[in-house]
């Protein structure tokens, strides 16, 4: 199409003139051509002039001419750098009477000239993309865009230097491998130019080395894996497909308690009563417990000695474990009857010795934490008449003494190396008592660590706190989105350190001299291991998660170690 112009009828002798295209790109021509249309004996030849007008301008500089054909025609060619209009004019000469055109408008475009430099297009590469622009646009913007469903848009947005150049490394993960369309656009900043965008650049990204290594680990088995960084997801394979996480569940419990009370929380044991006078209690002294699971005879004996301190000479009564703060539930759904309690001990808010008697398992670890404190306190010289129990303790108790535990991410540090079940599921009722109110119960417990992990985006199900529930689901991508999580937090950095390291707790056997900090989790036929790798190419943190079922166990370890290993040796 091309834009015309005639000058009105009835006035001075008029000419036509017409350019085309009425819109180019810096560097291209436009083609002026026309005609004047009066008495045959004037229309040439004869001098005609081609005049410009730069907008915005409202002044009009000649910057060509030439002579018109005999029959009144003429015509030109220019390459203008900048959006504007053209006239033309002709002279009075001899008996002809001066004419001219109408002005046309031509709008220019900006050149926006891209290039791509790249030495491979792999997943994890980051290619360079230099534009610059012309005319020169120093000091404005120029957009990267990339096509969605609902068109082009724009993925970065970069200055333009003082050549009016600039360039960006933008970098291609799992999700962009198969080809990448982009394109650069500089959107009208100035009434010099018309917007100009540049070619689409087609970018082929290939899975790298390192992913192809991680497909032939994996073959054909029932295995999901998830790799991401800063966001971004590296690696997937099956990472939606729901999976039992084992003891990875402690993964998740461990970033529950860490958002919600903090690493350096210290669970509080108390001793109180309801009567002290002159040193002598006249009823019973409780031991309250509140969840702390590090419960021994070397506390009770710190306690006995704070007692002392506080001026204890004579019980009348008895010391008393309490119990009612935490249910004595002992069953989660998804635990296998009659094998599940052979690997954890009953969950109490008042522990003992890890709740373990003489080799077994106990239900009254209330009872035997008061018999301990009762002897700790006889050997200091105090008096105690009646004999140890347990029970629940009476409203309108007052603390004589307290102990408190570690902070909590020691204690996290203690759960999360060995798998600790009896922690998991101590700790599980803790938050679930903060969030749901006493007592605190297995299936509070799990449903605290539920909301929390939706609260974040992800939804899984889950049922206990330190994942020997077959019937706890969870996927790798989840559990990374986590790990995200994790790392835009205060307490990320205390829970990596949490995890165990290669050759050091449930690792002691695998992973030495890898630089990684993970979960491990088992159960009959399921594996799991999620945590951190160092990358040693990006020197830097990336996280991972693998879960898989139906192998033997040595199976799947060595596939989660091969993927690790090949993570920190190749991947970035």
């Amino acid at each position: 199409m091309a834009a015309s112009s005639t000058a009105e009828a009835g006035g001075p002798p008029t000419a036509s003139l017409v350019a085309s295209p009425p819109v180019i790109t810096v560097g291209d021509m436009v083609q002026l051509s026309g005609s004047i249309g009066e008495d045959p004996s004037c229309l040439g030849p004869r001098p005609v002039q081609l005049e410009w007008q730069q907008a915005p301008s409202a002044a009009w500089t000649t910057i060509t001419s030439s002579d018109t054909a005999a029959d009144g025609t003429f015509s030109f060619s220019d390459g203008p750098q900048y959006s504007g209009a053209y006239r033309v004019t002709l002279a009075a000469v001899g008996g002809c009477l001066a004419a001219g055109s109408d002005p046309v408008a031509v709008g220019v475009r900006v050149l926006v000239d891209s290039s791509l430099i790249a030495s491979s297009l792999t997943a994890g590469s980051c290619p360079t993309i230099h534009v610059t622009v012309s005319p020169d646009k120093s000091g404005q913007n120029v957009d990267l865009q990339r096509p969605t469903g609902a068109g082009w848009q724009t993925v970065e947005t970069l200055a333009l230097d003082a050549s009016s150049s600039a360039s960006t490394s933008p970098c291609f993960g799992w999700d962009d491998i198969g080809v990448v369309r982009l394109r650069l656009r500089w959107t009208q900043q100035d009434q010099l130019n018309d917007a100009g965008i540049g070619i689409v650049l087609a970018l082929r990204i290939e899975k790298a080395d390192w992913m192809r290594r991680i497909d032939h680990l994996v073959g054909g088995r029932a295995v999901s894996v998830s790799v991401g960084s800063a966001g971004s997801f590296l690696y997937q394979r099956a990472d939606t497909e729901p999976r039992i996480p084992a003891s990875n569940e402690k993964l998740l419990l461990s970033m529950a308690l860490l958002d919600s009370l903090g690493p350096g929380r210290r669970i509080v044991t108390h001793a109180a009563t309801a009567s002290l006078q002159d040193g002598v209690i006249q009823g019973n002294l409780w031991i309250l417990g509140r969840g702390d699971p590090e419960i021994t005879a070397a506390r009770m004996a710190a306690l006995a000695r704070h007692l002392v301190a506080a001026g204890v000479q004579k019980i009348r009564g008895r010391v008393m474990g309490s119990t009612g703060y935490f249910g004595h539930d002992w069953w989660a759904r998804g635990w296998k009857r009659h094998r599940t309690r052979l690997y954890v001990a009953p969950p109490t808010a008042l522990t003992f010795q890890g709740n373990v008697v003489n080799g077994r398992f106990t239900r009254e670890p209330e009872m035997f934490a008061a018999r301990s404190l009762t002897k700790q306190l006889e050997r200091r010289g105090v008096a105690v008449v009646g004999r140890a129990g347990a029970g629940e303790p009476p409203e309108g108790l007052a603390d004589v003494a307290t102990i408190r535990s570690r902070p909590l991410r020691s204690i996290l540090a203690a759960m999360d190396r060995p798998s600790d079940n009896f922690f998991a599921e101590v700790l599980a009722k803790l938050l679930g008592a903060k969030s749901a109110g006493l007592p605190g119960t297995i299936a509070k417990g799990a449903a605290a660590i539920r909301e929390w992990v939706a609260g974040r985006g992800v939804d899984f199900s889950l049922y206990d706190g330190s994942g020997l529930s077959y019937a706890n689901r969870v996927t790798t991508r989840g559990i990374v989105q986590l790990l995200w999580v994790a790392d835009a937090s205060t307490w990320g950095p205390v829970l990596r350190q949490a995890l165990a390291t290669g050759g050091q707790g449930t690792l002691e056997n695998r992973l030495h001299g890898v630089k990684v900090r993970a979960k491990t989790g088992s159960l009959d036929g399921v594996s799991a291991l999620s945590g951190w790798v160092w990358l040693d190419k990006e020197e830097a943190w990336t996280e991972f998660s693998i879960l898989s079922r139906g192998m033997p166990k040595w199976i799947a370890s060595s596939i989660e170690d091969g993927i690790v290993r090949t993570l920190a040796d190749n991947a970035g």
